[in-house]
């Protein structure tokens, strides 16, 4: 028995050998015998090339060749490497990227499988001869990468190419430490550089070209705002500008030629000639569809109104006895004011039939548009406000006045045979800057005054969607007492119509706060007035417009240490400083921040930060800088010396959002409780309460020592 246990033991020992020395070996199969290889026996005397060695093991055969990028360079990297793997399957590495066989051209001719030691040693030898793809290292290719941060994408968002800098590369007898590589790149070559690196370099010398010229129009917008005014430029600045409006138009000018020879070539090839017989289907069509319009729509609606004044106009031979529709010319106002050339197209392309620009010109010049007041005025607006069919709550009013600048001209008025453009501000305030004039000793006589600006008011409802510009006045310069004459005036001609002044709202100017001291009673703050026109006891309201005052504060802290450095803001000892923002914003969005991902400014930007002429009076700008956000970017950093301007920020926040309640929801979405609607008596909102009254001698000082 214990015979039989020895020999059946030793069997199974036998078959456990037989079976792992069948692991380990290969049958190759070509017409005789075939000849077991192992992978140990195959890394054993192979020749290799200098530089290569030998880094094998039980699992796999593997050779590398070892090499330093410089005299400098004192690491040594593998540069490149051949493995066979135990199904005798080989993979080559090149400069750290994995080379695909079937891709390579130099290595198809190779077979899947390295079956003999031959084989292995001219592959090895093969890949030590062949150079490694100096892909594209140029240095401007190099520099458009870097400002891609290293890669190329496709449209698909695939990666096209990306910078090598594993190994230095070998070009026209110059190494590089970097090169532009292509994602399919072969990497191994018999000359300098591979097929699909060489196709990539015509899509990489347009990229290039297109770059340079994003760069250079970027380059001359930062230098010159195009939003600065021209006469503010100086001689270099202007004459840059105009050459950068001339280049503008040129390249306009060709698109348009390109375009319209687009449209031309699709035209001829798609277009489709509306003739006689045409048009008479078309009419057919429309008087057949003509039962199912009017049971769809009413007939008093703009569509039906529409179909039928389209089919009335076909039936015409004449055109010249066209009757058009109120509703149909207040429609076709609106589309002209919008965009005067797609009206014309529109009109032109003989799809609809629509009034002539002369037929619209006469509808808008229906009321002869004048300086100052005028009785036609007043009847537009009863009629546009529907005076006598409102309720009493709908006609309240605002009255809201500013002045636009305009253009310093005179015009000739054919109807009238006046010129126009001169200073006329009302037949009172006229005949008392004459006798201002004439007054005083003068040698010369005085010249009428040219217009330099035109002070509009508009009535607007508060009630109502009301929006109606009222009377203009040219003027240069306007002053308080004169202003007072234009606004009483307006409000005694709108208390007439019958509309109900409750408010007088305009920015900060200095003639507008000396108009409202007019009305001073006392050293209180004035902010409202009697109204002697008003039927029943209501006051009148001085309102000053939120956006003007948000931008006035902004400018205000701007120039406190920062810009021109006029304010230095202080309460409680500390500063209220401009720099401290500047310090916020460079910390958390500058260019040597190094927060990635989200940030706690997300909405602050260089232009927020740097304000020339025309970002001051960007209302949202302002808005954006005095936010809650940029509070809670002040709490987050938690520095003691911004204390005062962390509360500075939240309480004009509070006051813009207290001064912009539009409607129910806006507060719940925005999660401000500031922009909830007034519901409660005003001495109780808690809201109103702004706490201890800070005078203006502790808030700020004016001078700059």
């Amino acid at each position: 028995m214990a015979r039989k246990f020895r020999l059946g033991r030793s069997r199974k020992n036998a078959e456990r050998k037989s079976q792992q020395h069948k692991k380990s070996t290969c049958f190759v199969k070509k017409g005789r015998p075939t000849k077991k290889i192992g992978i140990q026996q195959l890394s054993t005397g192979i020749y290799l090339p200098p530089l290569w060695s030998n880094q094998s093991s039980m699992q796999f055969v593997h050779f590398c060749k070892i090499e330093h990028g410089s005299s400098n360079q004192t690491a040594a990297t593998v540069t490149k490497s051949v493995t066979i793997n135990e199904d005798l399957s080989w993979s080559v590495n090149v400069h750290g990227h994995k080379l695909i066989a079937g891709k390579c051209n130099a290595l198809c001719c190779v077979k899947d499988k390295i079956t003999t030691k031959a084989a292995l040693s001219r592959l090895v030898h093969q890949i030590d001869s062949l150079s490694v793809c100096s892909g594209n290292p140029d240095s401007h290719f190099l520099e458009l990468a870097d400002a891609r941060k290293g890669i190329f994408h496709s449209p698909s968002k695939n990666m096209v190419a990306f910078i090598d800098s594993f190994f230095p590369v070998m070009f026209e007898d110059e190494m590089y430490s970097r090169t532009l590589r292509c994602n399919e790149c072969e990497l191994l070559v018999t000359n300098n550089r591979c097929d699909t690196c060489k196709q990539y370099r015509c899509t990489l010398r347009a990229l290039h070209s297109q770059w340079l010229r994003q760069q250079k129009k970027t380059a001359n917008h930062a230098s010159i705002s195009s939003h600065t005014n021209f006469r503010y430029l100086k001689t270099p600045e202007r004459q840059q500008r105009i050459r950068r409006l001339r280049n503008e138009i040129v390249n306009k000018r060709k698109e348009v030629e390109r375009l319209k020879s687009y449209v031309n070539v699709a035209t001829e090839q798609h277009g489709i000639y509306i003739e006689e017989a045409l048009e008479k289907d078309i009419k057919q069509i429309m008087e057949e569809k003509s039962n199912e319009i009017r049971k769809t729509y009413q007939a008093d609606s703009f569509q039906c109104i529409f179909w039928n004044q389209q089919l009335e106009l076909l039936k015409l031979k004449d055109k010249r006895q066209i009757r058009w529709h109120p509703m149909i010319i207040r429609w076709c106002l609106s589309l002209k004011l919008l965009s005067s050339a797609s009206y014309h197209a529109l009109r032109s392309s003989n799809l609809v039939i629509l009034p002539s620009e002369r037929t619209l010109r006469d509808y808008t010049n229906i009321v002869k548009a004048k300086t100052g007041f005028s009785t036609g005025i007043d009847a537009q607006l009863c009629h546009e406000a529907n005076i006598d069919s409102i309720p009493d709550h709908e006609k309240y009013v605002c009255l809201v006045f500013d002045e636009v600048k305009i253009k310093e001209d005179l015009v000739f008025d054919k109807h009238s045979l006046e010129l126009v453009g001169f200073v006329q501000i009302g037949d009172i305030n006229t005949h008392l800057s004459k006798f201002e004039s004439c007054s005083m000793p003068q040698k010369t006589p005085v010249a009428p005054q040219l217009a330099t600006h035109m002070l509009s008011f508009m009535v607007s409802g508060i009630m109502t969607d009301l929006q109606f510009p009222y009377v203009s006045f040219p003027c240069s310069t306007i002053s308080g007492d004169q202003l007072y004459s234009m606004v009483w005036g307006c409000i005694r001609r709108l208390e007439t119509c019958g509309f109900k002044v409750l408010a007088v709202t305009c920015d900060g100017a200095s003639s507008n706060r000396t108009f409202m001291k007019l009305h001073q009673s006392g050293d209180n703050l004035t902010y409202k007035t009697i109204n002697p026109y008003a039927n029943e006891d209501r006051p009148l309201f001085f309102i000053s417009d939120p956006s003007h005052l948000i931008k006035t504060v902004r400018n205000c802290w701007a120039n406190s240490y920062g810009h021109s450095y006029t304010r230095k803001l202080k309460i409680n000892g500390q500063d209220i400083s401009w720099q401290h923002l500047v310090d916020l914003y460079k910390a958390h969005r500058g260019p040597d921040c190094a927060t990635l991902g989200l940030s706690i400014l997300p909405k602050l930007k260089w232009e927020h930060i740097e304000l020339n002429s025309y970002s001051k009076m960007r209302v949202d700008l302002a808005a954006q800088v005095l936010s809650t956000t940029v509070a809670e970017a002040f709490a987050y950093e938690n520095s003691p010396h911004t204390k005062e301007t962390e509360r500075f920020v939240r309480i004009f926040d509070k006051f813009f959002d207290l001064m912009n309640t539009r409607n129910t929801k806006e507060f719940v979405l925005k999660r401000k409780p500031n922009l909830a609607p007034y519901i409660n008596n005003p001495e109780t909102e808690e809201r109103l309460k702004w706490g201890p009254v800070i005078t203006c001698s502790e808030f700020y000082s004016n001078t700059t020592t």
